[in-house]
């Protein structure tokens, strides 16, 4: 009897410890919903994202002084920029509503505007004869190439080509967090309010 007890306490074991195997087994591959901070976490990740890129031949006129050849004095100055734009997406408010992921982006913005010092030309030099050309002329056209260069970038399609490639990008970023559901996510996405 006692042989008996100790069998039936065994298969009882083992019976036990199968479908325990299985309830750990399953709860292991049970995928898991999405949420609002994986989401967040995985766009914070990115932060600045630089999603479009110009590069753009500019010429300014530069001129100092109103007597000719007295006190005027000028240049004009051939400059390359490299100009990237992009959104900033700690700014991104993600929201999670059902199978809906809806992703709020603020408004691509030019992010960084390099004059490429080597791609400097000087033509059409006015030598003053009282306002001598200085190394401050040179800065003081340099931000002017770069104000040029900002004013042709956003009458470009610039920040619109930025626009669509941060919408690209966010949902290759998002594909894992959506594969490791067993629901299938629908992105959406929003412009900010303050657009």
């Amino acid at each position: 009897m006692a042989k008996m007890i100790g069998v039936v306490c065994v298969l009882i074991l083992v019976i036990f410890g199968v479908f325990l195997g299985r309830y750990w087994e399953g709860r292991k591959y049970q995928k898991a919903d999405i949420s609002v901070s994986a989401i967040t976490a995985r766009l914070t990740q990115a932060s600045d994202l630089a999603t479009a890129r110009l590069e753009y031949r500019g010429l300014i006129r530069y001129e100092a002084g109103e007597i000719r050849f007295i006190t005027q004095k000028g240049f004009t100055m051939i400059y390359d920029a490299h100009i990237k734009a992009g959104i900033d997406l700690s700014k991104a408010q993600v929201d999670v509503s059902g199978e809906t992921i809806t992703v709020t982006l603020p408004e691509a913005v030019i992010q960084d505007i390099n004059i490429d010092p080597d791609s400097l030309e000087f033509y059409d030099e006015k030598i003053a004869l009282f306002n001598p050309q200085n190394k401050e002329d040179t800065v003081t056209a340099l931000q002017a190439a770069k104000e040029d260069a900002e004013k042709n970038a956003a009458d470009s399609d610039l920040l619109t080509t930025a626009n669509e490639q941060a919408r690209r990008l966010i949902q290759e970023l998002l594909v894992p967090v959506t594969q490791d559901s067993d629901k299938e996510y629908t992105l959406v996405f929003r412009e900010s309010a303050a657009n």
